[in-house]
């Protein structure tokens, strides 16, 4: 693990290498997106190096989190990571395929691989497998977030709103409610780059959309989006 540096990220201090991902508007978002809940306990799935989940520790949005990733190198900086929260904060190595929570939890959020199997590969093979489905398709990510959760426990979600479709029906067939939708576009004028989606454990229909959600304003941040920066929660899209 030589070239570990700690950058500030989020009001967290997080372990990178230069080569793995490192905190992307995408995560940041999901982030935000999820409820303040000091009490609640948290599975991050794809978890990566454990941006999200330092990032709900340091906000006190959870009271602990564990992380869940297959590859070995993002699961070594995820445990550095770890290490600054006193216990609060667990990595488990493994494929969601195989993961089997010891408990269950309050609250899952993923980040999971946008791009389907045989797209176009990147550079970076780490890279690659956080950005493109390999062993594990949507509905593979919606099942382990359905294993993780307790009857009435929420999962959040970030995807591309093309595979929309694709993830609530997944969703739904694993007992995960779609409740709220924000779309986001990252400037006006532009088509919508990324949806947000909670989804509550065995809950009953209704689904809640959003006005939508501009970061840029010809190249300006919104004020919306700087409010979103400044305070970590974009609860106030829906309330």
């Amino acid at each position: 693990m030589s070239g570990i540096k700690y950058e500030n990220v989020g009001g967290a201090a997080i372990a990178e290498d230069g080569g793995a991902l490192m905190l992307t508007t995408d995560a940041f978002l999901l982030e935000a997106f999820v409820k303040k809940n000091g009490k609640q306990s948290v599975c991050e799935l794809c978890s990566g190096t454990g941006i999200v989940s330092a990032m709900l520790l340091s906000d006190k949005k959870a009271a602990t989190c564990e992380c869940v990733d297959f590859q070995e190198k993002l699961c070594e900086l995820a445990k550095k990571n770890a290490e600054n929260y006193g216990g609060k904060m667990t990595v488990v190595r493994s494929d969601v395929l195989d993961y089997r929570p010891a408990r269950v939890f309050d609250a899952a959020v993923c980040n999971p691989p946008y791009y389907r199997r045989g797209s176009k590969p990147s550079q970076s093979r780490e890279n690659d497998l956080c950005r493109r489905e390999s062993t594990a398709v949507i509905g593979d990510f919606a099942a382990c977030a359905s294993r993780a959760l307790r009857d009435g426990g929420d999962a959040y979600f970030c995807y591309t709103p093309e595979r929309m479709p694709e993830l609530i029906t997944a969703c739904r067939e694993n007992r995960l409610e779609p409740k709220v939708l924000v779309p986001v576009y990252p400037d006006r004028g532009r088509g919508c780059g990324l949806i947000l989606l909670s989804a509550k454990k065995n809950a009953s229909p209704g689904l809640i959309i959003t006005r939508p959600l501009y970061l840029r304003d010809n190249g300006n941040i919104t004020d919306e989006y700087e409010k979103i920066t400044n305070n970590h929660t974009a609860e106030f899209l829906y309330e």
